[in-house]
């Protein structure tokens, strides 16, 4: 069932205007899955798998990385990691979007590598886009200062500085210049009966990427 409903999903957001992007042939974009996931399996096809194939489907290559290389496998589901995260060199890719991965409340801290991307992004004003937990990471590395975002839930700035200077938005999905964020993943949407954002988080990424040339 689960892989009915992400095809119809991608098929969904074709007709929404997903074509190959121009001159995206030979542009590639560099994804990060964070471990400890709460529900892999869902996590892996319905927010990794459909960011991968949407982003292919524009003409993307997309490399993946995990904290140490390790493959995750769920019921049904494998994901292999296509380049070890210390070789990433950001340079190399035209923009970074992180899912949210559903992590558990125990799971450790992004890698310091994972932030130093992040921040040369940034630094480049190259399209970013993340996915509620992923957030985190983004607005620790600066991106949300002096930016309109999206979270699970507003944050006490005096408990998460990190998001200082920025503009929360709700818990749906927004694009502020080359920066999109979404409140909302696959295993939240499942619980609290609210609309998944991935496909227009993913969109918008896309979008930002063919925006940036």
């Amino acid at each position: 069932m689960r892989r009915i409903i992400r095809e119809f999903t991608i098929i969904t957001a074709l007709l929404l205007g997903i074509g190959p992007a121009f001159g995206a042939d030979s542009a590639k974009v560099f994804m990060y899955v964070t471990e400890g996931s709460r529900d892999l399996e869902l996590m892996l096809t319905e927010e990794v798998g459909v960011m991968q194939q949407m982003l292919e489907a524009a003409g993307y290559s997309v490399d993946i990385a995990t904290r140490d290389n390790q493959t995750m496998t769920a019921a049904t589901t494998t994901l292999t990691p296509t380049i070890n995260l210390a070789d990433v060199d950001i340079d190399n890719y035209a923009g970074v979007i992180l899912p949210c991965m559903a992590p558990a409340a125990e799971t450790e801290p992004p890698p310091q590598k994972l932030a130093e991307i992040l921040e040369v992004a940034i630094a480049q004003q190259k399209p970013i886009a993340a996915s509620r937990a992923a957030v985190v990471p983004l607005a620790q590395a600066g991106g949300v200062a002096g930016r309109q975002y999206t979270f699970a839930s507003p944050v006490d700035i005096s408990k998460r500085p990190e998001f200082a200077g920025g503009t929360f938005r709700g818990i749906g999905v927004i694009r502020d210049g080359n920066v999109s964020t979404a409140g909302i993943c696959p295993l939240s949407a499942r619980s609290l009966g609210e609309e998944d954002g991935t496909v227009e988080l993913t969109r918008n990424f896309i979008d930002s990427l063919a925006d940036s040339g």
